[in-house]
């Protein structure tokens, strides 16, 4: 049987960052690779517009570049890659829940010892499988029914499955915030255009290009600001609904293995007692 008595690291526990759970990202990690990716994003843009200076869908992103531009769309893609950031995080972890499952598959079809298990999962409780698993095997200890433990890893499956919608309420908060950000910069930039209006209005000896500009400015910004808001919100609801399904599938394929029934090889060993 495979032996894997090295704890593996989540890419938060790698950086020195207490994990935030098995399959959760934490607050502060995903702000900092979110800092990282909008400063990346940013630098390419940058490099972009060395060769497009006049591109609009460049220049939209760069707070000062026309009249009325606010610092709403750079929010905006902060906001963005730090969401961004939990749902890679996110799949980072996935990819690690599979590989220690995968690399504790013999136990869920043959009996085994204490021993075996604590050798392929040394610390348990960092392992969504082998939680699950341990709670099966001790209620195989119990006298329960068969029926009251079918119901009770049922219940722990619901529970699970909860778990891991709960662990995206913060990651769709984010995309709503996404959109309203928009919404501010279209109202910041039309109240700007509706403004210099009432320049021309006012009986100011302002010449009409001089105001044209600045009236088109700020009709340009509440325009863009919706723009990339809307289609970065987009783009995140598809990564977050594909990522949601696929750890709801990895959670069903514990939840199929466990109809196994695994048992211990010697009924005097126990997982988990203390």
């Amino acid at each position: 049987m495979k032996d894997s008595t090295n704890k593996q690291l989540d890419c938060e526990e790698r950086f020195g960052i207490v994990s935030a759970g098995s399959l959760a990202a934490g607050k502060f990690s995903s702000l900092v690779l979110g800092c990282v990716l909008t400063a990346v994003f940013y630098g390419v843009l940058s490099l972009a517009k060395l060769i497009w200076s006049n591109a609009a869908l460049l220049q939209m992103f760069f707070p000062g570049g026309a009249e009325n531009r606010t610092l709403i769309p750079a929010i905006t893609v902060l906001a963005a890659m730090w969401t961004l950031s939990m749902l890679l995080i996110k799949k980072s972890k996935l990819k690690l829940q599979q590989k220690m499952f995968a690399a504790g598959s013999e136990l869920w079809r043959q009996a085994c010892t204490e021993s075996q298990f604590r050798s392929i999962y040394p610390e348990p409780e960092a392992s969504v499988a082998a939680v699950m698993l341990a709670e099966q095997l001790k209620l195989h200890r119990s006298d329960l029914a068969l029926a009251d433990r079918l119901q009770i890893m049922e219940n722990k499956f619901d529970d699970l499955e909860k778990e891991l919608e709960n662990n995206f309420i913060i990651i769709s908060s984010f995309i709503w915030s996404i959109p309203v950000l928009g919404f501010i910069g279209t109202v910041l930039g039309l109240a700007g255009a509706v403004s210099n209006f009432g320049l021309l209005a006012s009986g100011d000896k302002v010449s009409f290009e001089a105001v044209l500009p600045q009236i088109t400015g700020g009709l340009a910004t509440a325009f863009e600001t919706t723009l990339i808001a809307l289609v970065m919100a987009l783009i995140l609801q598809l990564i977050s609904s594909f990522q949601l399904q696929s750890e709801l599938a990895f959670a069903a394929r514990i939840k199929a293995a466990t109809g196994g029934m695994p048992t211990w090889e010697n009924p005097a060993e126990e997982v988990g007692r203390q």
